[in-house]
């Protein structure tokens, strides 16, 4: 329902105001639905792009400013989810663990796995997000600095 159309069920219910169709009343619901309208839009609008994972393209831009060292040149689904991990790294509590480690490859713009082979976390990428020196770049700023890693050899 529009806000014209409530507007104007509210005032029939009423039963105080004579709601003939060509009247300067309907004009002036009109004017009001029309700016109610454009309202409802534009908030709908910066509900969705207050989310990373909702956001519009230019805002997806915006987030990745903010929170990656580059904007990564791949779909916008990629670089949502890309975001998401490195968002949610950020409100992680207590340690990380081998089970995080997916959401933080991610969050580095590295879609691949990460095992643990005598006591050094050898990780094999299997996509590139970002250029791959600057997701290697990336995954060393993450990495927990008491954890040895190496990126597995492809």
């Amino acid at each position: 329902m529009t806000a014209r159309e409530n507007m104007r069920q509210v005032l029939a219910r009423c039963g105080a105001y004579r709601l003939a169709e060509d009247c300067p009343l309907q004009w002036e619901l009109a004017a009001y639905g029309a700016g109610f309208d454009g309202l409802k839009g534009a908030l709908a609008q910066g509900e969705q792009d207050a989310f990373a994972l909702t956001a519009s393209p230019e805002r997806l831009t915006e987030w990745e400013a903010l929170c990656l060292p580059a904007s990564a040149a791949c779909g916008v689904r990629d670089r949502r989810e890309m975001l998401a991990a490195r968002l949610s790294l950020l409100a992680h509590r207590g340690p990380l663990t081998m089970g995080d480690l997916p959401t933080l490859l991610l969050a580095a713009g590295i879609r691949g796995t990460a095992i643990e082979e005598g006591g050094v976390v050898r990780v094999a990428p299997g996509e590139y997000l970002l250029p791959p020196a600057l997701a290697q770049q990336e995954l060393g700023r993450l990495m927990p600095l008491h954890l040895a890693w190496e990126m597995a050899e492809g």
